[in-house]
């Protein structure tokens, strides 16, 4: 069975990151999923080597934030960042200027609240990878829904 490398949950939020990931293995479409506490764990994890598929992240974080992550990850190389899917993930409606904020980044693919779902991470699979991890995942994820 074909699965997804990695995902990378960039939250400072405990409580989300452990919710998140429980949903995320439940679909089986992923061996791992990584977390990263700020913006800087996670252009750690990218510069090292680990590409993730997926990667959700939160806008209101200590250290290194959302907005901040998104200006540094730009500056990286091409090849370590062109098959990654960002997804912003928002525990309130974005307001418009953080909406006109988030439409500047070319790199943001999706809009998700934080609490993920396994019909939302499997579209997400289904939309950006296709095909054999999608059915997977949707097969799995009918049969523990």
């Amino acid at each position: 069975m074909e699965k997804m490398k990695h995902f990378l949950l960039v939250d400072d939020s405990n409580a989300t990151n452990f919710f998140n990931k429980t949903i995320i293995k439940k679909t089986e479409c992923v061996e791992e999923v990584l977390i990263a506490k700020n913006g800087k764990e996670a252009l750690d994890y990218i510069k090292s080597g680990i590409s993730p598929e997926i990667l959700f992240l939160d806008i209101n974080m200590p250290i290194m934030g959302g907005w901040e992550f998104l200006k540094e990850f730009q500056k990286l190389d091409s090849d370590l960042k062109k098959s990654i899917v960002i997804v912003l993930m928002i525990g309130a409606k974005l307001s418009e200027e953080e909406m006109e904020k988030a439409k500047s980044f070319s790199e943001i693919k999706e809009f998700q609240e934080k609490m993920l779902t396994k019909n939302i991470v499997c579209n997400l699979v289904t939309k950006y990878y296709g095909n054999s991890i999608s059915k997977v995942c949707n097969e799995l994820s009918g049969l523990i829904s």
